[in-house]
């Protein structure tokens, strides 16, 4: 019997681009909301739905400690490097080494999601059968739509301060 390949949770932050990450509980807490799921697909797709989200989160509802998933934009770009249409379906933001996909040239063999590293995988087909994947709202001039609705300001940047509790921030 062939064993499973399992995935990671985490990795070494040094082998990590600039992504999304969760603050800690002691910083602030995921209301488990889905507002950020909700605005990302929205953003994105027009639509909302768990078929057209780049982030999502599993409800803890014993110790309500939600956890938030999105892609962490690996340096060595395992998504990138498996795909058979590099440079055409799964790309490179060559000013902020960004991981992105083009819809329009995906075609849909998976073969990204099977070699994303975390479990749960970061990367998944949408209701077309295209791979999707967090690429920080690209061009968005605002940054990650999901950041800015997000009302408990448990996401940030990974390379933002956390946020001071008490302290409002405008935007």
């Amino acid at each position: 019997m062939k064993e499973k390949k399992q995935g990671i949770k985490e990795r070494p932050a040094e082998e990590l681009g600039r992504h999304i990450i969760q603050w800690d509980p002691d910083i602030s807490l995921c209301a488990g909301c889905g507002a950020c799921e909700i605005v990302c697909s929205l953003i994105h797709e027009g639509v909302s739905g768990s078929r057209s989200r780049r982030i999502f989160f599993e409800h803890d509802s014993i110790q309500l400690m939600h956890k938030v998933y999105t892609c962490q934009q690996c340096l060595d770009h395992p998504c990138y490097n498996a795909c058979p249409l590099k440079d055409k379906a799964m790309l490179i933001d060559p000013e902020t080494n960004i991981v992105y996909v083009n819809e329009e040239e995906c075609i849909g063999c998976a073969r990204c999601v099977k070699a994303c590293p975390f479990e749960p995988k970061r990367i998944q087909l949408n209701r077309n059968k295209k791979a999707i994947k967090c690429d920080l709202c690209r061009g968005r001039e605002n940054g990650p739509a999901c950041i800015e609705y997000c009302q408990c300001l448990a996401i940030g940047m990974s390379d933002d301060s956390p946020p001071v509790p008490g302290v409002v921030v405008k935007v």
